[in-house]
């Protein structure tokens, strides 16, 4: 038993098992959501629909968790640290925005196609950028707070519209869009109780005695 204990650790210090972050990890699955559904249908005209499909689905679902990430972590207790989860669920949307913008370049290689996936790739550039943290109290992190909330915005725009869109067209009605925009309306909300509530501690944080 010492013997093929002492050999179980040897092999494990030689073959590491490799680490995988959040973003990455989100990454991993909007590409495997892809790669299943072009498998499903076909490396044709339906299986890059379905794939684009699904990948958009999937960025609606990661973005929603990246809003909520931050604000949930400061209204509830103990679900540890709001900030870092709220930057490592942007990075990952980020990433899988990433992964459905290039299915839908390979899909559709038009020239409206082409500047589609330039602009989403630009803004979730900025978005990336403007996760990271900043020094606070400056000038930098004002200008890192206003990027990351506008194109913030921006993405919750699409989102909830495509679901508007698919809700109000009769020709393609789609239940998963109901609840995107569900889940859109509800960020919104969660953000702004997230608000709220810090304005509600602030004077209670000046009220304390030094």
């Amino acid at each position: 038993m010492v013997v093929l204990d002492s050999g179980a650790a040897v092999k494990a210090r030689l073959v590491p098992l490799p680490k995988i972050s959040l973003p990455g990890l989100i990454a991993l699955m909007a590409a495997v959501i892809v790669l299943g559904s072009l498998a499903a249908r076909g490396f044709s005209g339906p299986g890059w629909v379905l794939a684009s499909q699904n990948a958009w689905r999937f960025t609606a679902l990661t973005f929603f968790a990246a809003l909520v990430a931050g604000p949930l972590g400061r209204l509830v207790p103990g679900l540890g640290r709001p900030a870092a989860a709220a930057r490592h669920f942007g990075w990952g949307f980020c990433a899988s925005c990433g992964v459905y913008l290039a299915v839908s370049l390979i899909y559709g290689p038009s020239a409206g196609g082409l500047l589609f996936a330039m602009s989403g790739a630009f803004i979730a550039l900025v978005m990336a950028a403007a996760l990271v943290p900043g020094k606070p109290n400056s000038t930098g992190e004002a200008v890192r707070r206003t990027l990351l909330g506008l194109s913030a915005i921006y993405f919750w725009l699409c989102h909830a519209l495509t679901g508007l869109s698919h809700l109000s067209h009769p020709h393609r009605p789609d239940s998963f869009y109901g609840l995107s925009l569900s889940l859109m309306i509800l960020a919104l909300l969660i953000r702004f109780a997230d608000a709220c509530a810090a304005e509600w501690r602030r004077p209670l944080r000046r009220s304390m005695p030094a």
